[in-house]
C-alpha cells in the first residue's frame, strides 16, 4: 500500500504512487489517475511544461483554509471551503497534485445554481463531483479568472 503523500513532496514519490493502469480522466491540461492502494484520492498529472492548473488549485485550497480563520479583524468565510475538493499534496515541480477523490462527473442539472464563486471559470459537469452523502464539490478549480478574483469592484457570486 502506498503511503499517504502530505504537503510538498518530490516528484518521484508521485510517479511511484500513480496507478497508470487506472486512468480516471483527461482534460486539456491534465490527466487524472487512481493511486495505488488508495481509493479515496487521485493524482492529477499536468501535461504541459508549465503546471499552472495544479499550482492554482494548491494555492486556492490553502487560501480557502486561511479564510476559515478570522485574521486581524477580517471576516472569516468557513462555508466557502466546503464547496471544494481538498488538495492533499503537490510535487516540487507542481507537475503532480494529490486531491481527495469524489464521484463524478455530475449531471448538468446537479450543478448548483447559486453559491459557486464567480471567479471559477470551469463550470462544466466534469468539474464537479459528489460526496457519498450527495454534497456537490468543485473538483477542478485550476482555471481561475484572476481579473475578477482580484478586482474588488467585481464582488459577486453567481
Amino acid at each position: 500500500m502506498t503511503r499517504q503523500l502530505i504537503g510538498i513532496r518530490p516528484d518521484h514519490e508521485f510517479e511511484s504512487a500513480i496507478d497508470r493502469m487506472r486512468p480516471l480522466g483527461e482534460g486539456t491540461q491534465r490527466r487524472v489517475y487512481a493511486v495505488e492502494g488508495q481509493d479515496d484520492v487521485v493524482i492529477k498529472e499536468s501535461k504541459g511544461p508549465f503546471h499552472h492548473s495544479n499550482f492554482v488549485e494548491w494555492t486556492v485550497w490553502h487560501a480557502l483554509e486561511k479564510m476559515r480563520e478570522e485574521i486581524l479583524g477580517n471576516e472569516a468565510n468557513p462555508e466557502l471551503i466546503d464547496l471544494f475538493a481538498p488538495c492533499i499534496s503537490i510535487s516540487h515541480s507542481a507537475k503532480f497534485l494529490m486531491m481527495k477523490r469524489f464521484d463524478g462527473p455530475i449531471g448538468a442539472a446537479e450543478i448548483p445554481a447559486k453559491g459557486i464563486p464567480f471567479w471559477i471559470n470551469d463550470k462544466k459537469p466534469k468539474a464537479f463531483g459528489k460526496t457519498k452523502g450527495g454534497a456537490i464539490k468543485i473538483i477542478d478549480y485550476g482555471a481561475v479568472d484572476f481579473y475578477d478574483a482580484l478586482n474588488p469592484k467585481n464582488r459577486h457570486i453567481i
